[in-house]
């Protein structure tokens, strides 16, 4: 879970995996501002078709300054066709201090995010309209213009369409999930995954044609990080507390043992789908219309070839309360598989979905450790606050109950 910042106006407490810094600082980006003159509104007014556009205002509110982004929410004021408009927009800029530049541009997380909405996106949306009609792509905020660096640590640009002017909103972490978000959300993945494997279908394996797809081996790096931070910091608040011994122990052997699992827990499986890596409730935003949620998934810095049940069990472990993911995490699993099913014989690749669906409950083992490990590189935002602690606090137990604390990698199996 990143700290890059969501990719809309309402701001969460993002967790952060892309660095060693996990805390946003929530603030007015001057110096940002000072690039988002009304010449640069001009030129992205005509880009997205607007006829003449006049009397130009652009107006910057608060914005969040991460790990990996900074965030402003824009919106662009206009006259065209004689009516008064307003176009409002997320700016996503690079981080402003050159170490957390350097770290962007090595692993090349606005690269990523940029090419997933100019070139992936629209590859996967146009297979959707192709095959099940217009309105039917990924849900993901519309890009409205980009900008790739010119150099390494250079200047990139970001701008989305702000869809919480639409009624979208953010959720409360520390609250959780209701069943129907979660549920929700967990249909956008399905939509995700189905689609890159009607992709593959059609185009053969999808890091050929989309060379930026973060590879295992930067992936394992990565990890790696929050291995060395965030476990000891779990073991230690675990320790802290007396009912929690056995659990903090097989934290210990877990941070042992971590490094040689990482190529385990992030290989991915044939038919290797898009997963978004990164599926916690931080990096989705909801909306409730004719008595159903609809889901919107953010912050595409991590998307990579992997594994359905990788977003699905790091959605489920992080953004539900312990009473609901006990209650209801099964049946959201079934769930999930019967709309990806759905979806994958819609397009066409029937077969490939009874693979995944098969794959799942096998599966959740070696997931369910994945999304540990990312919660473990955040828990410095669960701690201080007693429903995140508690929700954390009680994953560790249930894995642990599990067995899947132990887990080895499939080298020393």
């Amino acid at each position: 879970m990143q700290a890059g910042g969501p990719d809309s106006a309402a701001v969460s407490e993002a967790p952060s995996s892309g660095s060693e810094e996990s805390d946003c600082e929530q603030g007015p980006e001057a110096d940002a501002d000072a690039a988002l003159t009304e010449e640069w509104a001009r030129e992205l007014l005509v880009s997205a078709g607007v006829v003449a556009p006049q009397e130009i205002r652009v107006e910057s509110r608060a914005g969040v300054a991460g790990a990996l982004s900074r965030v402003l929410a824009v919106t662009v004021r206009y006259e065209s066709a004689g009516e008064r408009r307003a176009l409002p927009l997320i700016v996503k800029l690079p981080p402003r201090d050159p170490f957390g530049r350097l770290f962007v541009a090595e692993a090349q997380f606005d690269t990523r995010e940029i090419l997933f909405y100019t070139e992936l996106a629209p590859a996967l949306n146009r297979l959707a309209e192709e095959a099940l009609g217009p309105g039917e792509g990924l849900p993901v905020p519309r890009c409205v213009k980009a900008r790739l660096p010119d150099e390494i640590g250079g200047d990139s640009e970001l701008v989305l369409e702000d869809v919480t002017a639409e009624g979208f909103e953010s959720a409360d972490f520390a609250e959780g999930l209701t069943v129907e978000r979660a549920r929700a959300a967990l249909h956008a993945a399905a939509r995700l995954h189905a689609l890159s494997l009607a992709l593959r279908d059609r185009e053969g394996p999808l890091d050929q044609r989309f060379d930026f797809l973060f590879p295992c081996e930067r992936a394992a790096a990565g990890y790696l990080r929050l291995v060395r931070r965030g476990l000891p910091q779990l073991e230690a608040f675990l320790r802290g507390r007396t009912d929690c011994i056995e659990e903090a122990a097989a934290v210990s052997a877990l941070s042992a043992r971590a490094p040689s699992l990482l190529e385990t827990l992030l290989r991915p499986a044939e038919p290797a789908p898009l997963a978004h890596a990164d599926f916690w409730s931080g990096n989705l935003l909801f909306r409730e219309r004719d008595g159903e949620s609809e889901c919107i998934a953010l912050d595409w810095q991590m998307v990579s070839l992997g594994r359905p049940m990788d977003d699905v069990a790091l959605l489920l472990l992080s953004s539900l309360t312990p009473e609901m993911r006990r209650a209801a995490g099964e049946s959201l699993i079934e769930d999930y598989g019967n709309r990806l099913e759905a979806e994958c014989a819609r397009l066409g690749v029937a077969s490939s979905g009874t693979i995944v669906r098969r794959s799942l409950k096998p599966d959740w083992p070696r997931a369910a450790l994945r999304a540990l490990l990312l919660c473990a590189g955040s828990v410095d935002v669960a701690l201080g606050e007693p429903r995140a602690e508690r929700r954390l606090l009680e994953a560790v137990r249930d894995l642990h109950a599990q067995g899947i604390l132990a887990l080895k990698a499939d080298s020393d199996a």
